[in-house]
């Protein structure tokens, strides 16, 4: 099974915002990819030069030797380019084209998409996958500030979970 991680950016501006220390947050996530490691799924990020919620994770997950890290990256883009992509750091890079199909092709392979923290991005991912295959989105409660609108909600299969749920959910 591949998992997608959806999570901000910014991470020390979504922690001011949701009130979490710096630490707090990365010690969450941490566990989270310790986690992930464990059940032998493959993960897919963004893969940034930045540290955001999906490196901070990924990077543990390969630290606890979790299966494979793979990286949605918008190789042929001529508009934005690649901004601030590590093209090395996951261990298989798949090429989106542009900036506008990643969250297409992100959602296409993902089989399931844990979310780590809202931010525009992860929003934009979550709404594609009202048209894509994903089974089952998993939004950690203790990193959001709130539920989705009931609106954007009725369109998609999302799950309300605990940290302390992650391994019944995913395993």
């Amino acid at each position: 099974m591949i998992i997608g991680l959806l999570g901000p950016t910014n991470v020390k501006k979504y922690c001011d915002i949701l009130g979490f220390e710096l630490s707090e947050y990365k010690y969450f996530l941490e566990k989270i990819a310790e986690h992930l490691a464990k059940t032998g799924h493959e993960i897919i990020i963004m893969p940034s030069q930045n540290q955001t919620s999906q490196s901070i994770v990924a990077q543990t997950y390969k630290d606890y030797r979790g299966k494979k890290v793979i990286g949605i990256i918008p190789m042929d883009d001529t508009e934005w380019g690649l901004l601030d992509i590590d093209e090395h750091f996951a261990d298989e890079n798949i090429n989106c084209g542009t900036w506008r199909n990643q969250p297409e092709t992100f959602c296409e392979k993902s089989d399931i998409l844990l979310v780590i923290g809202l931010s525009p991005g992860a929003m934009i991912e979550l709404c594609y996958t009202k048209w894509f295959k994903v089974e089952k989105i998993y939004i950690i409660k203790e990193l959001i500030s709130g539920k989705l609108h009931p609106e954007i909600e009725k369109d998609l299969n999302v799950e309300y979970i605990s940290i302390s749920e992650l391994e019944d959910k995913i395993k």
